[in-house]
């Protein structure tokens, strides 16, 4: 059962089956993990039961159940402004309830504090929701909220990013009214203004770091491009994720059938290091920010960079307006001498449509007035340009308080007259 799982398509020969037979050994216990987390609950239900406890008082013991009307005594009804359920995590209550009984639903309160002087001034607060902690995304969010930090007396805005399960969890969260603003891929962007897959509300801020296409080979593996695929063994993630959808359609366009690959996994990303350096593939595929570890731990294993670029790869650019001819600087990894060519997304920054348009105006105008000291500091804003921000990957309309930074329409700025002026466009510089 683990072996047709994990290996859709093995080949023949003996020494493929060993090779597959191993990583299915090696993953094996993961599998008997998960089923065991499936199974667990029934059996303990079970166990009771035969020792005489009546099924009832389990239920009664189950300490994961909870009234949600104890935590919420006043019961109050969903928040919602100009038709959207807007309630967004890690917010303060005073920063997102509007004044419903006025025509201008954008007014918000802020909150006040007492500054050194004994002075009260107003502070507001922004949430990026990003990615897992260990992935590209949370750390973006969180060098954007330290960047807000150190320019918090110019504007008064306190960030924090969060972390998620990645994009799909963001879109989610926005769709349910808890996300403030998010990041997503350019194809998010573009699919949600077609309406293909809509996100009620969303709106665009500013495109951010490139997330290209790069394969990881092993050095005798004779793999220089997307066609030498073929004959070759590569893991393609597994059935419904995003990896395995990008591969095949990078697949399709270079006229490559899984049958012309010599052997196809289909495991989980986690295990693409193990496959490069303990040989049971000769290839896997990252569309991401870079550089990440898994890339330059790989490498170690006698392994190398390889680009996903090429004319065939360009009519699938020039086919899909969310994809961009990208390049990576030589000298991102390891042993990589040279840039590289290859086609990929752009990360996008957007925001909901209820979320106070000074708070999106300012994380806006730090990001592009502070972009050559993020790109020293990050490496993963290395692959950013300045104009990149507003004219690339933004298929959704802008949000009003990018719009007003932006300058995209000429009322776009109407909504500054509603809020306590802390700092005014101009001569005041930014950074540190």
């Amino acid at each position: 059962m683990i072996l047709r799982t994990l290996l859709s398509e093995a080949g023949k020969s003996t020494g493929r089956i060993i090779a597959s037979l191993c990583l299915a050994c090696g993953l094996s216990t993961v599998a008997t993990a998960q089923e065991a987390a499936r199974t667990f609950p029934d059996t303990i239900k079970e166990q009771t039961r035969e020792g005489g406890a009546p099924e009832e008082t389990i239920e009664r013991q189950d300490i994961d159940r909870f009234d949600n009307a104890l935590l919420d005594p006043l019961n109050q009804k969903q928040q919602v402004v100009d038709g959207l359920v807007y309630e967004p995590d890690a917010i303060p209550l005073s920063q997102y309830r509007r004044k419903l009984d006025s025509s201008e639903t954008l007014v918000s309160f802020s909150e006040l504090d007492i500054s050194s002087d004994g002075d009260t001034k107003p502070s507001y607060y922004a949430a990026i929701y990003s990615g897992s902690t260990s992935g590209a995304y949370f750390k973006v969010a969180a060098q954007i909220c330290d960047m807000m930090r150190r320019t918090y007396e110019l504007h008064r805005v306190r960030c924090v990013p969060l972390r998620s399960q990645g994009v799909g969890s963001n879109i989610e969260l926005m769709k349910e009214g808890r996300a403030q603003m998010m990041l997503v891929q350019s194809n998010n962007n573009w699919e949600a203004q077609e309406g293909i897959n809509p996100i009620a509300g969303a709106r665009s801020v500013m495109s951010l770091h490139d997330e290209m296409g790069l394969m990881v080979v092993r050095r005798d593996s004779d793999i220089e491009n997307v066609a030498d695929l073929r004959g070759k063994r590569v893991n393609i993630g597994p059935e419904g994720s995003a990896s395995r959808a990008l591969w095949m359609e990078l697949l399709r366009h270079y006229d490559i059938s899984r049958e012309d690959l010599d052997t196809v996994y289909g495991v989980a990303q986690d295990y693409n290091q193990q496959g490069i350096c303990e040989d049971y593939i000769d290839a896997f595929g990252l569309w991401i920010g870079h550089p990440v570890p898994v890339i330059e731990d790989s490498l170690a294993c006698d392994a190398k960079v390889v680009g996903m670029g090429g004319e065939t790869t360009e009519e699938l650019v020039e086919e899909r307006p969310y994809y961009f001819d990208q390049v990576l600087p030589a000298g991102t990894y390891s042993d990589q001498d040279e840039e590289i060519q290859s086609y990929g997304f752009k990360a996008s920054l957007i925001a909901y449509e209820p979320a106070d348009p000074y708070v999106v105006y300012w994380v806006t105008r730090i990001i592009h007035e502070n972009i050559e000291t993020l790109r020293a500091e990050h490496p993963t804003f290395r692959s950013i340009e300045a104009e990149d921000l507003f004219e690339k990957g933004n298929f959704l309309p802008f949000h009003p308080g990018s719009a007003c930074y932006w300058g995209t329409r000429a009322d776009a700025c109407d909504w500054q007259d509603r809020y306590i002026p802390v700092a005014h466009s101009g001569d005041q510089e930014t950074g540190d």
